[in-house]
């Protein structure tokens, strides 16, 4: 049996902008009854796993945020552990001169997700999307210590030396775990290198397939997988 789960939450464990539905709920709960460690390891910032967590009521749920840049264990606040994944001053440099030049260059308003470490533009329309990513595609000499995700509703820009791999290794690493402990759940690009990181990889829907262990179209059916294969 693998000791942990790690889901990704967007576009995995709930439609993008949605909530999980109450039977993705339920089989977490059973899976966690059943002995695994639940972890949610998503672009979302800890504080906003945190408040969805709380209504979930797992016992004992481990939130990695910012694609691996932030984790937390516990949804009380302050958490019982908390960490920022350190990073270069260069990286943290990039950083602030992209959001600089998208600020100065995009006219239309943009909404940030307030991250510790991350910069996720949220535009409110197609242009201003594609604005985006041109800025982002004439400077690349200025990205070179960063990683850009592209999502159908923001960018994720981050430094290259992190990834949701690094996040889950770090934790797997304090309990004494392994890889070979670890299964992942995942959508997306972002969910890659958590992917090749487990031991068990699972892809939901078309978005990575061929890049995971085993791939399912819904939640449902994985979760079921894991319930009836993984006990």
């Amino acid at each position: 049996m693998h000791k942990l789960l790690v889901f990704d939450l967007d576009g995995t464990l709930a439609p993008v902008g949605k909530g999980a539905l109450p039977e993705t709920i339920e089989k977490l709960k059973a899976l966690e009854n059943a002995g695994h460690r639940i972890a949610l390891c998503s672009g979302k910032p800890t504080y906003y796993l945190c408040g969805i967590l709380r209504q979930w009521e797992l016992r004992k749920p481990i939130m990695i945020g910012e694609n691996g840049a932030v984790f937390q264990l516990g949804v009380d606040l302050p958490p019982a552990e908390f960490k920022i994944f350190p990073y270069s001053d260069l990286s943290r440099k990039q950083l602030r001169l992209l959001k600089d030049r998208i600020d100065s260059e995009c006219k239309d308003p943009i909404w940030y997700q307030p991250n510790e470490v991350a910069v996720t533009p949220f535009p409110y329309d197609d242009a201003c999307f594609e604005y985006i990513q041109s800025i982002i595609d004439l400077y690349p000499e200025d990205l070179t210590e960063l990683a850009v995700y592209r999502h159908s509703d923001c960018f994720d820009i981050l430094p290259n030396s992190i990834n949701k791999a690094e996040g889950i290794a770090y934790f797997v690493s304090t309990i004494g775990l392994t890889p070979k402990d670890v299964v992942t759940v995942g959508d997306g690009v972002n969910d890659l290198p958590m992917f090749e990181y487990a031991d068990l990889s699972i892809g939901i829907g078309h978005g990575v397939t061929g890049k995971a262990t085993l791939s399912f179209e819904t939640i449902g059916e994985a979760l079921d997988y894991l319930l009836t294969n993984d006990m």
